[in-house]
């Protein structure tokens, strides 16, 4: 076998040549390429985005609306109720003490009191005696 050495012998030049000013132009020729609209990007995450937000309403619906309809039904306390629970735990001068002049016009106007129903008052109490006299 004949002896390769690579020093003497005339080298093969490559087919391929490098243009002039190739890496200077290539990013403006990359760029002429790319489509000029851009498109939208849409997240991974999106529609988990939306299923949480329509189960996290679902579920604030399912909360308020029994909610709203409980508080709607409260019922109005009986007068019977209000004076025996006034009259066990506060006395006639502590409720007298806590009302305020625009209460005691509105009670004023609230209370019809006629002829006939003091008579029949003041026919049914045993202690005629007492209020005549003072």
């Amino acid at each position: 076998m004949k002896d390769l050495k690579l020093d003497n012998e005339p080298k093969v030049k490559s087919g391929f040549k490098i243009p002039e000013n190739y890496f200077e132009q290539f990013e403006e020729k990359m760029m002429m390429q790319l489509p000029k609209k851009e498109t939208k990007v849409v997240s991974i995450f999106h529609r988990k985005q939306i299923w949480f937000s329509s189960i996290a309403a679902v579920l604030l619906a399912m909360i308020a609306i029994p909610v709203y309809f409980n508080l709607s039904k409260a019922k109005p306390l009986e007068t019977a109720t209000l004076e025996s629970y006034l009259s066990t735990e506060y006395s006639t001068y502590e409720i007298v003490d806590r009302l305020s002049n625009e209460d005691i016009i509105a009670l004023e106007d609230d209370l019809s009191l006629n002829d006939d129903d003091i008579e029949a008052y003041l026919l049914d109490t045993q202690n005629l005696d007492y209020y005549l006299n003072q």
